[in-house]
């Protein structure tokens, strides 16, 4: 024997005769039982189910966050629309609940709850009317004249903004009301 073997621990013999025995340990109960296999596939089968449960859920609330989203857009520019143009006009054209007629310094400005398109239009003069909604969502409405003698002139508004959701899909139901009025400051 090397005496350099010696000095770094290294015995052939007892190295050969490890690996036999590990070779003979692998042989006899070599692979897996059946029990083994099903209990392996029976985790593998729950962690997956449960990954697609959670993708399944994650993708569901971003739908819902994206219809509610487009929601309240459409409001918000909606309300801010009208309460502009409501505030800076002379005086009320005419009023009934789905017409209003704002009377301007320039163009007469119309708003119109269009029941049977679920939307609504704003009309500058004589142009053509414009949707204030996008085509995703439906709106109603109505207005309310709430002016006070010769006092103050008041409108108020209601309008409901619900998502399109033409296959009743839980995830799309998204809908809100804004009710709110608005002083006309034009009016003197």
């Amino acid at each position: 024997m090397n005496k350099s073997n010696l000095k770094s621990g290294f015995t052939p013999h007892l190295l050969w005769g490890k690996r036999e025995k590990i070779y003979s340990t692998i042989k006899k109960g070599g692979g897996f039982t059946l029990i083994e296999m099903i209990i392996y596939i029976l985790i593998v089968g729950i962690i997956l189910v449960s990954i697609s449960y959670l993708i399944l859920d994650l993708i569901s609330g971003q739908i819902r966050g994206y219809a509610s989203s487009d929601v309240n857009q459409n409001i918000r520019f909606i309300s801010n629309t009208l309460t502009k143009d409501i505030k800076s006009a002379q005086a009320i054209g005419s009023l009934a609940a789905d017409t209003l007629v704002l009377t301007m310094p320039g163009d007469d400005i119309t708003y119109n709850f269009d029941s049977l398109d679920n939307k609504i239009t704003r009309q500058l003069g004589v142009a053509t009317a414009e949707d204030l909604n996008s085509t995703r969502v439906n709106i109603t409405g109505n207005f309310t004249d709430l002016s006070y003698l010769t006092r103050t002139k008041n409108i108020n508004i209601e309008l409901i903004v619900s998502y399109k959701n033409p296959s009743n899909l839980p995830d799309y139901n998204a809908s809100t009301t804004a009710n709110f009025s608005v002083e006309l400051r034009g009016y003197r």
